[in-house]
């Protein structure tokens, strides 16, 4: 038997524990090897059921990934156009459910600015394939390794 597809649909704020468990799942996973003691704690933080309905209300654009009648994916753009958030659960990675959060979020950033964003370690590979460019080396940043990447709309 096939799974569910997948569909996008904008966030609510409802959905905020949902990304919030996602993205803090795969960041521990991923990110937080990677950081400080004091950058994991503010990154995970800043992952927070609260801070995520906090962004939401805020007018960040998030759209969300379903599968059923669960989230497996997310990505967030804060306006005007820096791309905060890009996360998919495993079991859909591989899917091309990044590249499809990634050009709907993407259609809520100014046109006229290029779009940014902070590139994990393990992300890199995945804006590299996207047209994301590095602009600066990886750096420890409050205790968050990061690379700043840019896109260029063509």
């Amino acid at each position: 038997m096939q799974p569910d597809p997948i569909a996008l649909r904008p966030a609510m704020p409802g959905d905020a524990a949902a990304i919030s468990v996602l993205v803090r799942g795969l960041a521990r996973r991923w990110i937080v090897p990677d950081c400080s003691e004091e950058g994991a704690a503010a990154l995970l933080e800043s992952m927070s059921e609260e801070k995520t309905r906090e962004r939401l209300q805020e007018g960040y654009r998030y759209v969300v990934a379903e599968r059923g009648d669960r989230i497996v994916g997310v990505a967030a753009l804060r306006l005007p156009s820096h791309l905060y958030h890009l996360f998919v659960a495993e079991e859909a990675q591989r899917l091309g459910v990044a590249r499809r959060l990634w050009e709907s979020v993407r259609e809520h950033a100014d046109p006229a600015a290029p779009v940014t964003v902070n590139a994990s370690r393990h992300a890199r590979a995945v804006y590299d394939r996207f047209g994301f460019v590095e602009v600066q080396p990886e750096q420890l940043d409050r205790g968050i390794l990061r690379t700043p990447m840019i896109w260029h709309w063509r």
